[in-house]
């Protein structure tokens, strides 16, 4: 891969190391910090990096320009600190010696993730990753870009304290994408108010994904921990984690929300956190349990999945028998990852104890009732019967809620159903693209439950969404090196396996190892799983033919008979 600097001005490249285009004299400054890519740099033949927005632990984070769409999108470089050491003179990261095996094990994880992440594209409440592509002896990852600015700063121009049911609704989009993230086996481990964006149009989306390594104290990588967000396990590479880490960040969040603070918390320990009731937050009681559920230190007593926070949050009747069954907490106790001392717990044996006495006096009571009528006659017994029966006729018996059915999302374009504010509030769904020659790109082409089924307890409904006919437009790949050519095709859409290559001879006018043409016309369309395309690499220069030696001139030979005497 070439390092080279774009030109805004005669677009065309020039070295990295220069400031100015050698060819039209644009100046183009780098600002961005040492040891990371410079600004206007021309990265895969395709995207300009811009600034850097963030440098973590992990990596680098690029605003940059998509040439070829002309959008701009977001980069982030796998670069972790703790592993590599600089750059060389070509712009390839050089791995610390001693590091090689943990800087590749840590690379397949950021691989692995991001290509989990690819294959959700279109998913409610999540940043669609785009591309996925090697360079410079690392890997990038291409996310598109969304005007909006954090929670954090939206939470800040907030003159008055949010009500829960505006806090519980700007989320929903953030509740789906964590969903959906869970059921690929993905744990993003960073929600918080810095990784929630919200739009101009109040839509809110999650951003700021991540590998275990960077989310755990005392890994392999510099660790960048969320003070007050994080849970306990993320503070210990001995715990394991799972949907509940992500609930108790969430549950946080909304806890900042709510409260105007974030959670009291110090490493991870969430001891002394007092509940939303207990500073005053305008919540209901329900609400306040629900949260403060969420963020137990027991991950064996918090709340397990987002379903189950939505449902507690929405005071469902499946909730409440849940929450009842579980060993709850008081709502004075306070919050700790380890089981409380006698001291405080002894209130709540004696409690129990007392209340278990009571059940059984109960019991007995009843147990007697209920023998007396056998004891008396049998017009005695009818007249029970009949006084028991009119009863019941007189109390009312509680109603049924009638279920709850699918409608029909079937043909409707998905983006209507992200700005419908009532189906963001009432489900949750988790979207898988497909291509399809009959269905109109963005359009829903089938949906589980369907139409008419009952609505599932967690508001889970699962929508296969068009990305239209199965092609891609084959962009420029004409006089660029071998790995360029992949990551160019590639990055269009084009499996690695269905692009060929072959050689033809060079006249002299070619340079050797460069694409010089290919089967498939630049512009035109192929279906990138099936088809094929066979690009033509430039042979070695041709061996110059020698010149023919020249035969010898004969030297002219003297007459050898001797000029007679002039007299």
């Amino acid at each position: 891969m070439s390092y080279e600097k774009y030109c805004a001005g005669c677009h065309g490249t020039f070295p990295a190391g220069e400031t100015v285009c050698p060819a039209c004299g644009t100046e183009r400054p780098n600002d961005n910090p040492g040891g990371t890519l410079p600004a206007g740099l021309f990265l895969a033949e395709r995207y300009v990096i811009g600034r850097v927005l963030e440098v973590d632990g992990e990596g680098v984070t690029y605003e940059a320009i998509d040439r070829e769409s002309g959008l701009p999108v977001v980069i982030k470089e796998y670069l972790p600190v703790t592993l590599c050491s600089k750059r060389d003179e070509n712009g390839a990261v050089v791995v610390k010696s001693g590091s090689e095996v943990p800087y590749k094990t840590t690379l397949v994880d950021f691989v692995d993730l991001y290509k989990k992440l690819m294959q959700m594209a279109g998913s409610q409440g999540l940043t669609r990753v785009q591309a996925l592509f090697k360079a410079n002896n690392t890997v990038y990852a291409v996310s598109e870009y969304q005007k909006s600015i954090s929670l954090t700063d939206w939470l800040n121009r907030q003159t008055e304290l949010l009500s829960f049911e505006r806090c519980y609704t700007l989320l929903t989009p953030v509740f789906a994408g964590l969903s959906a993230l869970h059921s690929a086996g993905v744990i993003h481990r960073g929600v918080c108010p810095d990784n929630i964006r919200i739009t101009p149009d109040g839509r809110s989306f999650l951003t700021g994904y991540a590998t275990l390594a960077l989310r755990t104290l005392n890994s392999e990588l510099k660790p960048c921990l969320y003070e007050g967000y994080s849970a306990p396990e993320q503070y210990s590479t001995t715990e394991f984690q799972g949907p509940y880490t992500d609930v108790y960040s969430l549950a946080a969040v909304l806890y900042k929300m709510l409260a105007g603070t974030a959670p009291v918390a110090t490493a991870g320990r969430v001891d002394g956190c007092p509940t939303l009731k207990q500073i005053g937050a305008e919540v209901s009681s329900q609400v306040s349990r629900a949260i403060d559920h969420a963020m137990w230190g027991d991950v064996n007593q918090r709340t397990q999945s987002v379903a189950e926070l939505r449902q507690e949050l929405d005071g469902d009747a499946r909730s409440a028998g849940l929450g009842a069954t579980r060993v709850m907490k008081p709502a004075s106790a306070p919050r700790s990852g380890r089981g409380g001392s006698w001291t405080d717990n002894k209130g709540l044996i004696v409690g129990g104890c007392i209340a278990l006495g009571l059940v059984v006096v109960l019991l007995i009571w009843m147990l007697i009732r209920g023998m007396v009528p056998q004891a008396n006659s049998s017009s005695s017994l009818s007249g029970s019967s009949s006084a028991a029966s009119s009863s019941a006729s007189a109390t009312p018996q509680p109603s049924q809620a009638p279920a709850q059915t699918v409608p029909n999302f079937v043909g409707q374009l998905y983006s209507d159903l992200q700005d419908n504010a009532e189906y963001q509030q009432k489900y949750i769904f988790n979207v898988t693209e497909k291509y399809s020659d009959n269905v109109e790109k963005g359009k829903v082409i089938s949906q589980t439950p369907i139409s008419g089924d009952d609505l599932p307890a967690d508001h889970r409904i699962d929508l296969v969404v068009s990305k239209g006919r199965q092609a891609v437009t084959i962009p420029e790949y004409r006089n660029y090196t071998r790995g360029d050519v992949v990551n160019v095709l590639t990055g269009a859409g084009i499996k690695a396996e269905n692009i060929k290559f072959a050689e033809v001879a060079n006249d002299g006018s070619m340079v050797p190892g460069e694409s010089v043409k290919g089967d498939r016309e630049v512009g035109s369309t192929m279906n990138p799983e099936t088809d094929t395309i066979t690009v033509y690499m430039a042979g070695p220069l041709p061996t110059p033919t020698p010149a023919p030696t020249p035969e010898p001139t004969p030297e002219k030979i003297p007459d050898a008979t001797p000029e007679p005497p002039q007299g």
